[in-house]
């Protein structure tokens, strides 16, 4: 059987038993030399920072794709439609279309720019 256990002081006891032989082994892990506070302070506000960045390029790309499935019905309702505008907003919509398109190939699109 096997027994693995981490203390208060974050000592991790590692323990063994061979049950054909009986025989128990154990050890004892202990960090030599931990994190300071201010480290794991530095290292907290890091992630909360990364966090935020993620969480920030999720939402634009679920816009991005929003975008495209947009531009995507759009042009297809307008293939379908064309006929019955008026040149004017054939030439309105399709510009519209080729700017939202102009606006997502920018590499450092804003998420208030695609809403």
């Amino acid at each position: 059987s096997d027994l693995f256990d981490i203390d208060a002081n974050g000592i991790v006891h590692v323990g063994a038993k061979d049950k054909a032989t009986g025989k128990d082994q154990s050890i004892s892990i202990q960090s030599s030399g931990g994190l300071s506070e201010a480290d794991i302070q530095k290292m907290v506000n890091e992630a909360e920072k990364m966090k935020e960045q993620d969480k920030i390029r999720r939402e634009l790309v679920d816009l991005k794709n929003e975008a495209d499935t947009s531009i995507h019905t759009t042009e297809n309702s307008l293939n379908e439609h064309r006929s019955k505008l008026s040149p004017q907003d054939v030439e309105e919509i399709e510009a519209e279309i080729n700017s939202v398109k102009a606006m997502m190939a920018e590499q450092d699109i804003s998420k208030d720019a695609l809403k």
